[in-house]
């Protein structure tokens, strides 16, 4: 037997197996590959937003992304430790109905609603102007929720405008540096005075040891073209993933603040240089 025959021999099946498994190994993996990350589909998808009017300035996240759902809950609030938080107990309450409480002290009004949603509202007449730029007004949002036994950790202005020295911020609840849509705390502030809060706060329980994958941030802003007309002529700022609770949006209740808790989901929360946002979730 010539054995550096055989040998190139069986050198060579080595080859022609190792190409045949590398073939096999690649249509496969090209197989699972989400066609809806690659730069076609995402041009494509930017020319049929910039189609109907929706323009990007953003990137366009092209990883998969997985996170756990949580389960979570809203904060809710007894009428006499607001009272004493922010009125030192001075407050007048009123109960109109069982689902609203109004506390009413000198100028400012507390409305609690399903102790759930906390709006304040200060009606003093501003007559000092004060020159305040966005990180104050941050600051003295923080100031004022810490003053009253808030916690302002894990929370992050999402939008603010200015316009004559008065601030309209949003911040949202942070979980592992995630946004949980549709949580929120906005604040009015009138020349370093704040004016108007409207609350309505999450707080997490746990999460889930399985995690869910994300449909891809190309497919899911196509979902946009289906009420295009709603972000006609606007432009998208940011698109990040998110945990998304709103049963009202979703159709299980007439009024969220009535939810005690419920389950977030993974999401893709498309934010616009006007400031208001939308959540597309991947089911």
């Amino acid at each position: 037997m010539d054995w550096a025959k055989s040998k190139i021999i069986l050198i060579i099946a080595l080859i022609i197996t190792n190409i045949i498994l590398f073939t096999y190994i690649l249509n496969d993996y090209n197989a699972r590959q989400d066609k809806t990350l690659s730069k076609e589909f995402i041009g494509k998808t930017v020319q049929l937003l910039e189609d109907e009017g929706i323009k990007l300035d953003t990137h366009i996240p092209t990883s998969k992304s997985k996170l756990p759902s949580l389960l979570v809950e809203f904060e809710s609030y007894d009428k006499k430790d607001l009272n004493e938080k922010f009125f030192a107990r001075n407050g007048k309450i009123e109960d109109p109905n069982s689902e609203f409480t109004q506390i009413t002290f000198n100028t400012e009004t507390l409305s609690i609603i399903n102790t759930r949603r906390i709006i304040y509202e200060n009606s003093m007449k501003i007559t000092q102007k004060k020159e305040v730029d966005f990180a104050q007004a941050q600051e003295l949002a923080k100031i004022f929720l810490m003053d009253r036994g808030f916690n302002v950790q894990n929370m992050q202005c999402n939008y603010f405008e200015e316009e004559d020295n008065v601030f309209r911020l949003s911040f949202s609840k942070l979980y592992e540096g995630v946004v949980i849509e549709r949580s929120y705390t906005n604040f009015v502030i009138d020349n370093g005075v704040v004016t108007s809060m409207d609350r309505l706060w999450i707080d997490v329980k746990n999460k889930s040891q399985n995690e869910i994958y994300l449909s891809s941030a190309p497919k899911s802003l196509l979902r946009l073209l289906e009420d295009s007309s709603d972000y006609y002529n606007s432009t998208i700022t940011s698109i990040k993933e998110c945990y998304y609770f709103d049963p009202e949006e979703q159709g299980y209740v007439d009024d969220i603040t009535r939810v005690m808790q419920g389950r977030a989901i993974p999401a893709w929360r498309i934010q616009f240089d006007d400031g208001t946002n939308t959540v597309v979730n991947s089911f």
